[in-house]
């Protein structure tokens, strides 16, 4: 749905061949649901896909700006890698940093902690790593065939339980400590990219635009305070996407 949104890429009802021949029974799937319509030949996007579309954008940001910080924690000393965000690290020398064996990855804990489905917020964190980027190679069976949801279940499976966390009574100090920084960092990034303002060439796009394209959401400071609840879920993700 992004790619048919933001990206104004029309699939073929009928694919004549190609990897995209993959995808009909999927695209078939979103046109039962309302999410997308036939047009002259090609599906295109309804406002009921672009609200859905909407709701993944929300739950993507409140990962990257709430969840992510909990992949690597220092259960020792209760250091979250992102402490040390400000160090200027390389992509490479930040990736080696957090694959330290002291850090531990809580992501999949805190979600079942709070009573999110664990496979989203792995999911999340694969459309965070470009997993399902449609510019990739082979991206059409990476996103229909089974290896890569095995792969979000394997890890679900075998990644520290929330009971695991509860049983060491530290759940209200990580959430506490993990929302600070979190809050910090939101403050930071926002106050930075207001300072470095840069004006980008739009290209012009000669397809027809059925819906407005869908972008990254933007909360006041405030409205992060819940998150100091260890136990908060926003309402964004109870919502089951239907993408």
């Amino acid at each position: 749905m992004n790619e048919i949104i933001n990206f104004q890429t029309y699939f073929d009802v009928v694919p004549q061949s190609g990897d995209n021949l993959l995808l009909a029974s999927y695209l078939q799937n979103l046109e039962v649901k309302g999410l997308i319509r036939i047009e002259k030949g090609k599906y295109v996007p309804t406002n009921e896909g672009r609200n859905e579309v909407v709701n993944m954008y929300a739950k993507y940001y409140e990962y990257l700006k709430i969840f992510d910080i909990y992949c690597a924690v220092d259960l020792t000393k209760g250091e979250f890698a992102f402490e040390s965000r400000n160090n200027d690290f390389s992509d490479e020398e930040w990736i080696a940093f957090v694959d330290q064996e002291r850090f531990s990855d809580l992501r999949v804990a805190i979600a079942e902690i709070k009573g999110i489905d664990p496979i989203e917020i792995v999911f999340m964190s694969f459309l965070n790593e470009g997993r399902f980027e449609c510019s990739g190679v082979d991206w059409q069976y990476n996103l229909t065939e089974d290896n890569v949801w095995r792969e979000i279940e394997e890890i679900c499976n075998t990644a520290i339980r929330g009971s695991y966390i509860e049983e060491q009574g530290v759940v209200e100090d990580i959430t506490k400590k993990a929302t600070e920084i979190s809050i910090q960092i939101i403050i930071d990034s926002e106050s930075s990219e207001s300072e470095d303002v840069v004006e980008e060439t739009v290209e012009t796009v000669t397809t027809t635009e059925y819906v407005d394209i869908v972008e990254m959401p933007y909360y006041e400071d405030y409205y992060w305070d819940s998150y100091y609840d260890p136990y908060y879920v926003s309402p964004l993700w109870l919502a089951v996407l239907l993408l």
